[in-house]
């Protein structure tokens, strides 16, 4: 029996586990078969005046903790720069025609970059690597984790309706995981802002894998735990994306976000070809942390 069926097979599973006292049990089971967190001491690239314990002990209560502004604006700056040289792709389309920034076309709802393209920025990866994050993220996984996708997309406003992500959902894409996000445009209410209902993730309510109506998650968890994020560039979130939450659909302006994933393991439904890389020297990267997006 092969390890890709396995997988596949764990995949699955965990997509139709919809009661949080089943899935914690099977984090439990597979806690056995993976590395013990440990203390990174490594790389400090981002800006976080929080400390750790606070961090997690949000996370753990809420799902969700907003990390403040940790990037400068050399740092943005930097991405954004690097962005602009490289192409970008409407993945909704099966074909991944490349996406003309100035001229987006009313059809396209998004445009993704590439892994494999964010992977080579030095930045990127420093900040995946960040030691304080890794540490909330391994005490929070309870494993040594994975990073198992890094993500950056324009969702463009002015568009017909909201589509796929940008209604209310929970992601369901190992047992356990947390994501990063970073916005590198302004966010205003109009031009899409991160919504997540907080303590949603450890509720048995709305767990059906679907879209959910804003009525449906008003009723079953009330306006008050329904945080909107509303945030200049620079703003950074860590969040437990089993919750329920959505990016909202832009009304005007265009938004720009960086996301970093860790997980037990590798997604079923990515492809994963890690590009070597200096940086693994340069930087002294975890090669197992970072298996999945830059090879030694």
């Amino acid at each position: 029996m092969s390890k890709r069926f396995i997988d596949r097979v764990s995949f699955y599973i965990q997509r139709r586990a919809h009661n949080i006292q089943l899935r914690d049990l099977l984090c439990g089971i597979h806690r056995l078969f993976l590395p013990n967190p440990g203390h990174s001491a490594g790389i400090n690239s981002l800006q976080i005046a929080k400390q750790e314990d606070e961090i997690f002990n949000e996370l753990t209560a809420d799902g969700f903790s907003h990390l403040g502004f940790v990037l400068s604006e050399s740092q943005i700056e930097s991405i954004v720069s690097k962005l602009n040289n490289i192409e970008c792709f409407n993945t909704a389309k099966a074909s991944r025609p490349v996406v003309d920034l100035s001229n987006p076309g009313n059809d396209v709802q998004l445009a993704h970059y590439t892994r494999n393209s964010l992977a080579e920025f030095p930045e990127i990866v420093a900040i995946a690597n960040d030691s304080k994050i890794l540490n909330v993220v391994s005490k929070y996984l309870g494993v040594k984790p994975t990073i198992s996708n890094i993500n950056c997309w324009w969702s463009f406003g002015s568009r017909e309706s909201a589509k796929e992500a940008q209604f209310y959902h929970r992601d369901m894409d190992d047992f356990k995981f947390v994501k990063m996000f970073f916005y590198l445009t302004d966010v205003t209410a109009d031009s899409g802002p991160h919504i997540f209902v907080k303590g949603s993730h450890k509720s048995n309510k709305l767990t059906e894998l679907r879209r959910f109506s804003d009525e449906e998650v008003v009723e079953s968890f009330s306006q008050e735990k329904i945080t909107t994020l509303i945030e200049p560039k620079g703003a950074c979130f860590l969040e437990d994306t089993y919750g329920v939450h959505k990016g909202q659909l832009p009304l005007k302006g265009n938004r720009l976000l960086l996301q970093v994933q860790y997980s037990y393991k590798p997604l079923h439904v990515e492809d994963y070809r890690p590009k070597k890389s200096a940086l693994v020297e340069n930087m002294k990267l975890d090669e197992y942390i970072n298996r999945l997006i830059v090879s030694k």
